[in-house]
């Protein structure tokens, strides 16, 4: 029993020897790694090179500009004046169209239509190019009429230009009272009203238009004018022509 509990402190000897070698070559490690750290020498280089600060200019009034304009509560912080366009100019108003009386046409001849200014106004003859009150007349056939105005061209239908003002069916006349004693009417101006009636109107260029309620009959010959009457889209055209 002895025995065993000697070599167990000789083994505990042991390893108390084995573990305090072990410390001492761990420190001595250690001490020789310290000391070659310390004994290193760190190579210097020299520190870089720094560029200069750039120079501040000083501050002037217009370096605002910029904060004004994004002033949102700033109510001049838009230094550029907006200005107004101009008002544009008002077209002028068309003046009124010329009333139409009626167009006549024939071979040989250039067309002629007869026109008034106004409605009751003067009627007269035009041919293309002719100018009646403002209007330039461009072309004319038998059914429409091209008139300009201020560069402006306006394509019109004759019937649409006809003075329909005098188009209003007159009233019967009154009937005759009755006579006493049984004496018969006589009408003393019948004739002379006929006589009115008749006879070449106004020249129309070259040719003499008819008088409304002209009663002569076609191809009548009355100081040297012939009567001509033809078909056209407003009804029977009666004009007078030199009689050859």
């Amino acid at each position: 029993m002895k025995r065993k509990l000697r070599l167990l402190d000789l083994g505990l000897v042991l390893l108390l020897a084995l573990l305090g070698w072990q410390m001492r070559r761990e420190w001595v490690s250690a001490h020789a790694r310290e000391q070659a750290f310390l004994r290193t020498k760190i190579e210097q280089k020299p520190p870089p090179a720094f560029a200069p600060m750039a120079k501040v200019e000083p501050f002037t009034a217009m370096s605002y500009a910029l904060m004004v304009q994004n002033n949102l509560f700033s109510r001049d912080r838009n230094p550029q004046v907006i200005i107004d366009p101009p008002a544009p100019v008002p077209e002028r108003p068309v003046p009124p169209f010329p009333v139409a009386k009626g167009v006549m046409m024939w071979p040989g001849a250039p067309a002629t239509v007869v026109l008034s200014e106004r409605p009751g106004g003067d009627q007269k003859g035009y041919h293309v190019g002719d100018q009646i009150g403002q209007w330039t007349i461009k072309s004319v056939d038998n059914r429409y009429i091209v008139l300009e105005w201020d560069g402006k061209e306006f394509k019109k239908r004759l019937d649409e230009l006809m003075d329909r003002t005098n188009m209003v069916a007159e009233a019967p006349p009154p009937a005759a009272p009755a006579q006493s004693n049984n004496v018969p009417l006589v009408n003393t101006n019948l004739s002379s009203a006929n006589n009115a009636k008749s006879g070449p109107g106004i020249d129309v260029g070259g040719v003499r238009a008819c008088i409304p309620g002209d009663t002569m009959p076609t191809g009548a010959v009355v100081d040297g004018w012939k009567k001509m009457v033809n078909q056209t889209p407003f009804g029977p055209g009666c004009r007078w022509e030199p009689a050859k």
